[in-house]
């Protein structure tokens, strides 16, 4: 398949389920992918690429995706969602335990940095509306800011933050610093300490939060 063909092809999750082996095989090219889309993007990282790395014939990928827009959504369903999954759990902490908790992230981030590189890299790629994954990362922010929304608000029901506080605002904001502080720190990691700074957001994060007496 040419690379010419990724946007007119329709992105389609295709699971491949088979031998042991098989299923090996598409682990270790769904790994390959992830490590080449992080380093050089999805548009410059061919089918080719991929297929010489893990030393197959492109049509043995093709076989388990069926096309590379397919073959990023396996991508994105096999490495995303630790961001929401972290933001659900943080919601069923609540209040300022969940605040509190909110470091983790970081640390999380140092320990897996080329995950964090990969999604900060299909992020930019995927601004224009009619990139191939544009509509999952729109969905994605959305249901982040949601859970952190949701967060906010029921701190404010249960009386331990402030009511002042807009909730939707107050969610962006919080996904925009985190967001931020991950961008710069894989920019310049010897100059940014991102859980020391992760550290800091979050306790100036409570005493905004934090209902007035």
């Amino acid at each position: 398949m040419s690379e010419s063909s990724d946007k007119a092809a329709p992105s389609r999750r295709r699971r491949h389920r088979g031998t042991g082996r098989g299923d090996s095989r598409r682990d270790e090219l769904l790994h390959v992918a992830s490590e080449l889309f992080a380093e050089n993007g999805y548009r410059d990282t061919s089918i080719a690429d991929i297929a010489q790395r893990v030393g197959v014939t492109q049509q043995a990928l093709l076989y388990y995706f069926g096309s590379k827009p397919a073959l990023l959504d396996a991508v994105i369903d096999e490495r995303d969602g630790a961001a929401v999954a972290f933001a659900e759990e943080l919601a069923a902490i609540g209040g300022f335990d969940a605040i509190r908790a909110i470091p983790a992230s970081a640390r999380r981030n140092v320990a897996e940095p080329n995950l964090v590189r990969l999604f900060a890299v299909l992020v930019a790629e995927n601004l224009p509306q009619h990139a191939v994954a544009h509509d999952h990362f729109v969905a994605r922010y959305r249901r982040l800011r949601r859970i952190v929304a949701e967060l906010i608000a029921e701190g404010q029901r249960t009386g331990e933050f402030a009511t002042d506080i807009d909730p939707i605002l107050k969610a962006a904001e919080i996904v925009a610093v985190i967001d931020g502080l991950n961008t710069q720190w894989l920019l310049d990691p010897d100059d940014v300490d991102i859980i020391g700074a992760t550290e800091q957001f979050a306790e100036g994060l409570a005493g905004t939060l934090r209902a007035r007496a």
